[in-house]
């Protein structure tokens, strides 16, 4: 009876390592968890400014075609113009 005594309210060494390991692999998971997440979020803002660019470019082109057209027509209107002198 007296050995029964002696162990309640303790846990064994082996339990609290056992206690231990579950807390630390609980831990481990969360942050791993965590930077898959700032890893899956950087890969989405990675995108994302390589799509703003990719527009970007695409706006430049097209205001540099539509400059291109404008200075032809101007071209054309200053040979009309002058031809008529």
């Amino acid at each position: 009876m007296n050995n029964k005594n002696n162990n309640n309210g303790q846990n064994s060494p082996s339990l609290q390592t056992g206690n231990q390991s579950a807390v630390l692999a609980v831990i481990g998971s969360a942050i791993s968890t965590l930077g898959d997440g700032i890893s899956t979020i950087s890969a989405i803002l990675a995108l994302e400014e390589q799509q703003q660019a990719n527009s970007n470019n695409n706006d430049n082109k097209d205001l540099q075609k539509q400059i291109d057209y404008l200075t032809a027509e101007v071209k054309k209107l200053k040979k009309q113009l002058g031809s008529r002198k």
